[in-house]
């Protein structure tokens, strides 16, 4: 009797654990499409003209948008979740040679929270209070980074629309980083609070053979931005990162942040080869564009919509030299 009374707590015991968490989940999706309801009748014109509206607004004369997935010398790469972009939410920027950081052109991330996607076991709609993302990622799944591997990346960002709230801390943009197989980051580099932020999490170590897979975090504030009428800024970052990815102490991150060196660690920077909480920690890959959290949060709901970042100057590749003769071709 008292062992079916045992199998019986352990079978309605999870009920009473996880039914709590799915409400939750019941309750954002509500949120969510509530959302997409209600853009439904807010923008009046189609996405490219409302997007071309924006880009028009933030650099203050005609401008056109050429939608199509942004080029990142270096960096073989596909449309994350497969978000629709041939409405201009990815766009070469055509006419405003003298608003681009270098050359003629630059280019453009655009998201609405009412696009949210949900792809298999991802629902980015109810994901940290209402997420949603136009980014690129490794092309095929492929990892950026194994173990050992170390790269040069350089990318020049300007959040121009919807992206900077100094007084609201939760809201989130993610520019940039190299995310394991599981829901821990070895690095990212987001937009809270209007200041440019850098997240990194690492191993500790034992003794030299044997690393303590831990939770350890090292966060640091770049750069503050400017803030005008648009919750964006009107001028650019330039961001350079060289990152080797090792369980070993000749691991490193550093990070340039508009020529001057901002972040500067050695020592190892995954968690080695075995599985740690569903990760695959020795690997990542990276992602760029803008992945915006918390839109739940946010104060009024057109500004969860039209959240657009500009970027230009991107390149990847394995030396620094190498980095440069790229970006020399940056038209």
């Amino acid at each position: 009797m008292v062992n079916t009374k045992l199998k019986l707590l352990y079978i309605l015991l999870p009920l009473f654990v996880f039914k709590p968490l799915l409400a939750d989940e019941s309750w954002y999706q509500t949120a969510a499409n509530l959302h997409k309801e209600w853009a439904k009748t807010y923008h009046s014109v189609s996405d490219l003209e409302r997007y071309t509206n924006i880009h028009k607004l933030v650099i203050g004369k005609d401008v056109e948008l050429k939608p199509g997935k942004v080029s990142f010398p270096g960096y073989p790469n596909q449309v994350s979740l497969k978000a629709k972009i041939n409405n201009g939410a990815m766009a070469k920027v055509i006419g405003a040679a003298d608003f681009a950081y270098n050359g003629e052109v630059f280019n453009s991330f655009t998201t609405d929270y009412s696009k949210c996607l949900k792809k298999d076991k991802q629902n980015d709609c109810t994901h940290h209070f209402g997420s949603v993302r136009t980014e690129l990622v490794s092309k095929s799944s492929k990892m950026t980074f194994t173990e050992g591997t170390e790269k040069w990346i350089n990318y020049a960002i300007m959040p121009a629309n919807n992206m900077l709230f100094p007084k609201n801390h939760e809201r989130k943009f993610t520019v940039g980083q190299c995310h394991p197989k599981g829901h821990k980051i070895t690095w990212m580099m987001t937009i809270q609070k209007a200041n440019l932020v850098l997240t990194q999490q690492f191993s500790s170590f034992k003794n030299n053979d044997e690393w303590k897979p831990t939770s350890m975090e090292k966060r640091r504030i770049l750069k503050k931005f400017k803030v005008n009428e648009n919750y964006g800024t009107d001028s650019w970052t330039n961001i350079r990162i060289n990152f080797k990815n090792s369980k070993k102490p000749d691991g490193k991150l550093k990070v340039w942040v508009d020529e001057k060196l901002a972040y500067d660690y050695e020592g190892p920077t995954n968690w080695g080869k075995k599985k740690y909480k569903g990760n695959y920690t020795n690997k990542c890959y990276f992602k760029f564009g803008i992945y915006s959290n918390a839109n739940q949060k946010a104060k009024h709901k057109h500004l969860a919509e039209g959240m657009t970042v500009f970027t230009d100057y991107m390149a990847m590749a394995k030396t620094e030299e190498k980095l440069e003769e790229m970006l020399l071709k940056d038209k």
